[in-house]
């Protein structure tokens, strides 16, 4: 998994990537140094929890992908499998160009998930 997100780091030049569970819980990372990948993928829960149970209450389940800008930077949240990926931009990259390989990524990485499930034993 770690592969795969700084392989998707290096396309798009992000400052990072993340892939947890949507309780918080960290799978891998591919960080630029100084970012905090706990507090990330804490981050990152919160704002799915929060997000998809706001959407199921308005009949919208189902969150694809979700885009926040701050003055500092992008957040993108993409639903991968029974994943998140979290993806962080710097504030003058656009979500647009990048769009194609963030979603490709979170494709491979519910391919992985599937197939490491299926190949388990049990």
């Amino acid at each position: 998994m770690k592969e795969i997100l700084q392989t998707l780091n290096d396309a798009i030049l992000c400052r990072g990537s993340i892939l947890m569970t949507r309780d918080g819980m960290l799978i891998a990372s591919a960080l630029t140094e100084g970012l905090d990948t706990e507090r990330m993928s804490a981050m990152g829960a919160s704002i799915v929890n929060e997000i998809v149970a706001v959407l199921e209450a308005a009949g919208l389940p189902g969150l694809a992908q979700l885009e926040i800008t701050t003055e500092q930077g992008k957040v993108v949240l993409v639903e991968a499998g029974p994943t998140f990926l979290l993806v962080l931009l710097g504030a003058r990259r656009e979500v647009g160009p990048g769009s194609i390989e963030i979603r490709s990524a979170a494709q491979r990485i519910a391919r992985a998930a599937r197939l490491a499930h299926t190949q388990s034993p049990g």
